[in-house]
C-alpha cells in the first residue's frame, strides 16, 4: 500500500495538495503536539536508535552464523519485528516527507499563478517557457535592496567585546509567531506549529554545515545550538515550513525569509535578510561575469554585515574541531553526497542547487515593487 500511495503521489499533484490541506494538519496536531510536549529531541533519539539497532541485528545475524544457527529462532523474531519498524517508518515518511516532494512548490501555488487572496491553489501546469526572465539590472536592484536592509538594521543591536550581537528573546517563540502570522496571508502556513529544539549532537550536524533539520519521523524542527545568533530565526522559520509541506529548500528559504521580514522585531528581519544575501549576492557577481569594477559601482556590503554574515563563530568553529571524532571535510563530503542524491531520488534534479532557487522567488516577489 505504501508504494502505491508513493506512486500516485509520483504522478498526481492533486492528491499531494489533497493530503498536506486535509490529511497533514490532522498529523500535526495529534503527533506533532505530543513530540513537541516533550523537552527533548524525540528524532535524535529516533536516529540513534536505529542506528543502533541495525548494527546489533547485523552483528547478532554474524555471531548466529559463528554458532551454527545456534539462535536461529530468536534471529527470526528479530529480523520479523525490525521489518514492521520499517514498514511503519515507511509509512510515517510516505506521509510526512514523501508525498512533500511532489505537491505543487511555493512558486506555483502563490506567485506563477492567479490563486485568489492567496489560498494556495495551483492552477494549470507549470510551464518554464512561460516563466519570466530577468535581467541582471533587475537582479541588480535586488540585490542591492537586500544589502541595504542589512546594512541598515547591522547598526541597531547592542553587542559584546568582539562585536557579535546580544538579544535575549526568545527566538523559538518570536519565530512561530512570524509564521503563524505569515499564515494570515498565506492560507497554508496558518495553524498549529510544533515547538523548535536544539539539537544535542549540534557539533555533528555543525560538520555537516547544517542549521537546522527537519525530522519527518517526529514531525520536529531542529535547530544548530551552537551557531551563530544572526542564523537562528531564519533557520527555525525554514525548518516550520517544511512541517507545513513545503519540503523545497527554495520555498522554505523563501517562506523563512517572509516570515522573518515580516515580523515587528528587528532582529527577525535582520535574519531574514541575512538569510538570503549571499544567494542574491553571489548570483548577482556571476551574473556581471565577475567584474569588480562593476561590482563596486553598487552598494557594498557594510562590515558590519560582513562580521555577522558567519555561520559560526571562530570560538564555535574551535569547540567542533576539537570534539570531532572524524574530519570535517570527511563529514561535510558525505553529508553532501547524502542530501544530493536524497533530493534527486525524490524528483528534484537540481539536487543541492535547489536552495539557490529563492534567488528566482524573490525576483518574482519584488517584481513590480523594486522594478
Amino acid at each position: 500500500m505504501v508504494i502505491l500511495i508513493n506512486i500516485l503521489a509520483w504522478n498526481s499533484p492533486g492528491f499531494c495538495d489533497w493530503h498536506i490541506r486535509h490529511v497533514l494538519p490532522i498529523i500535526i496536531n495529534t503527533y506533532g503536539r505530543l513530540t513537541s510536549f516533550l523537552p527533548f529531541s524525540v528524532g535524535e533519539i529516533m536516529l540513534v536508535l536505529a542506528v543502533f539497532i541495525t548494527l546489533f541485528g547485523v552483528i547478532f545475524s554474524v555471531w548466529n552464523l559463528i554458532g551454527k544457527n545456534k539462535y536461529k529462532k530468536t534471529l527470526k523474531s528479530y529480523w520479523r519485528a525490525y521489518a514492521w519498524i520499517f514498514w511503519v517508518v515507511c509509512w510515517i515518511m510516505t506521509l510526512n516527507c514523501f508525498i512533500f516532494y511532489h505537491a505543487p512548490d511555493f512558486e506555483r501555488r502563490y506567485l506563477t499563478y492567479d490563486s485568489g487572496k492567496n489560498d494556495g491553489s495551483a492552477v494549470g501546469e507549470s510551464d518554464e517557457n512561460d516563466k519570466k526572465m530577468y535581467s541582471n539590472e533587475e537582479l541588480a536592484a535586488l540585490r542591492d535592496y537586500i544589502v541595504l536592509c542589512c546594512n541598515e538594521l547591522a547598526q541597531t543591536f547592542t553587542r559584546d567585546e568582539y562585536g557579535y550581537i546580544i538579544y535575549d528573546k526568545d527566538l523559538f517563540s518570536l519565530s512561530q509567531k512570524a509564521m503563524q502570522n505569515l499564515g494570515t496571508e498565506y492560507e497554508l502556513l496558518n495553524g498549529y506549529y510544533v515547538t523548535p529544539k536544539y539539537l544535542k549532537m549540534s557539533a555533528f550536524f555543525t560538520q555537516q554545515n547544517i542549521m537546522g533539520y527537519y525530522f519527518p519521523f517526529s514531525m520536529e524542527a531542529n535547530i544548530n545550538s551552537m551557531m551563530y545568533l544572526a542564523n537562528v530565526p531564519a533557520t527555525v522559520c525554514h525548518e516550520l515550513a517544511h512541517t507545513k509541506g513545503f519540503l523545497n529548500e527554495d520555498d522554505a528559504n523563501m517562506i523563512g525569509y517572509l516570515a522573518c521580514i515580516k515580523s515587528d522585531d528587528k532582529f527577525m528581519q535582520y535574519s531574514g535578510y541575512l538569510s538570503v544575501l549571499n544567494y542574491v549576492n553571489n548570483e548577482f557577481y556571476y551574473s556581471i561575469g565577475k567584474d569588480a569594477a562593476v561590482y563596486k559601482n553598487h552598494a557594498q556590503i557594510s562590515s558590519l554585515v560582513s562580521h555577522d554574515n558567519i555561520f559560526l563563530t571562530p570560538a564555535e568553529n574551535a569547540k567542533v574541531e576539537q570534539r570531532a571524532v572524524i574530519k570535517t571535510e570527511t563529514v561535510r563530503e558525505v553529508s553532501n553526497m547524502f542530501t544530493d542524491t536524497v533530493l534527486k531520488l525524490n524528483g528534484v534534479e537540481e539536487g543541492r542547487k535547489q536552495y539557490d532557487g529563492v534567488v528566482s522567488l524573490l525576483l518574482q516577489y519584488y517584481d513590480g515593487e523594486l522594478y
